[in-house]
């Protein structure tokens, strides 16, 4: 009986020390295989643009409903037929918005019982011209205003297929994920191992736009000037996190 007892016990000292070593292995594996460096990276790709959408519009105020949107709407068909006239297809003039609402009096003692007094209505109207030919961005909006619009909302440029400029924005923030990475491992005196881990934060496109002043207004309007208009670039920005396995030099 006694000797059962001392191999017990025996056993049971042993024990710790026999499992110690593997769990202390595991444990260092799992610490070994978890050693990564986490970076981004950021970049950007640029295009000169070959599509151009120009908002054009007219808002017309007048006593009766039908009255104003009678004159917006004569407004902004003669700027059509003026676009058009250039040589633009019809299937590129869309009306974006089209608005008619009452103009209340701004009157301080109103009377609850009666509510706001209606001194008039207001008709507006918007189209998107979209364009392929860039030289003809000013002479559509100045054919706009000299039709009768009143209201010009800008002009953005962007790209018809923007699949190069993703991929290439795409390459290059990979590769400055990479140069980050190898510089933090280098002053660490550490070496990567792999990637273990892949994320793209996204690709944006950005399109330049061009908002137009009052002062360009006016000057849109004088049919002596043309409208200058820079297309400028398109920009497009891609994100990409990446995660990297280390180990010691």
């Amino acid at each position: 009986m006694k000797m059962i007892l001392r191999k017990t016990i025996l056993g049971l000292a042993l024990a710790p020390m026999l499992v110690a070593p593997f769990a202390q292995d595991r444990v260092i594996g799992k610490l070994d295989t978890t050693r990564t460096i986490l970076v981004s990276g950021t970049a950007e790709a640029t295009a000169a643009p070959d599509q151009a959408v120009v908002r054009l519009g007219a808002t017309v105020q007048t006593p009766q409903a039908d009255v104003a949107q009678a004159r917006v709407n004569e407004i902004m068909q003669k700027a059509i037929n003026g676009v058009q006239k250039l040589g633009v297809n019809k299937k590129a003039i869309a009306t974006s918005s089209l608005t008619l609402s009452p103009v209340y009096a701004h009157e301080r003692n109103v009377n609850v019982n009666e509510g706001p007094r209606v001194v008039g209505f207001r008709a507006s109207n918007t189209i998107e011209v979209t364009l392929e030919d860039m030289k003809l961005v000013g002479r559509v909006i100045d054919a706009g205003i000299a039709a009768g619009a009143n209201e010009l909302q800008g002009v953005s440029f962007g790209l018809k297929n923007d699949f190069a400029q993703r991929n290439e924005a795409l390459t290059r923030a990979a590769r400055e994920a990479r140069t980050k990475a190898e510089t933090i491992a280098k002053a660490l005196d550490l070496r990567l191992m792999g990637v273990t881990e892949v994320n793209e934060g996204g690709v944006q496109v950005i399109p330049y736009q061009e908002n137009f002043t009052r002062g360009r207004m006016m000057m849109a309007a004088d049919a002596s000037m043309k409208t200058p208009v820079e297309p400028g670039e398109v920009r497009v920005q891609a994100n990409v996190t990446v995660r990297y396995e280390i180990a010691p030099r």
